[in-house]
C-alpha cells in the first residue's frame, strides 16, 4: 500500500526582486502552474509576514501527493516541467524536503 507524502519547500525570492513582486508573482503566476500538477492532493502557500529577515526566506510551499510515485509522476509530467521552468523567474533560494509521516506531540492540555 502506498503512503501519502508531502514536500516542504523553503523559498527565497530571486536577487533584485522586491518582496511585493515575489509575493504577487508566486500567488498569481506560479500558483496556477503548480495547481495543475497531477496527483496532488493539496497545495498550500505560506507567505512570510515580515520579509527582509537575515534568513533569506520569503515563503514556504507545502504540497501533498497521493504517493511517492504520484509525486515523481507529477514532476515528470508536462505540467510539472512547466512549473519547474518557471522557478528562475521568481526564486533564488529553493530547498525541498520530502516528509512521509508526521508525529503530533501532545501538549500539556492533552496529557
Amino acid at each position: 500500500m502506498s503512503k501519502p507524502v508531502r514536500t516542504v519547500a523553503i523559498l527565497g525570492r530571486r536577487a533584485g526582486m522586491s518582496f511585493a513582486e515575489f509575493d504577487r508573482y508566486w500567488l498569481e503566476v506560479h500558483a496556477p502552474l503548480a495547481a495543475k500538477l497531477p496527483g496532488v492532493v493539496r497545495y498550500v502557500q505560506r507567505h512570510v509576514a515580515s520579509p527582509g529577515t537575515e534568513f533569506g526566506v520569503d515563503g514556504f510551499a507545502f504540497i501533498d501527493y497521493e504517493s511517492e510515485a504520484a509525486m515523481d509522476a507529477a514532476w515528470a509530467s508536462a505540467e510539472g516541467q512547466a512549473a519547474l521552468a518557471d522557478v528562475p523567474n521568481f526564486l533564488g533560494r529553493h530547498e525541498v524536503v520530502v516528509i512521509e509521516d508526521h508525529v503530533i506531540v501532545p501538549g500539556p492540555e492533552d496529557r
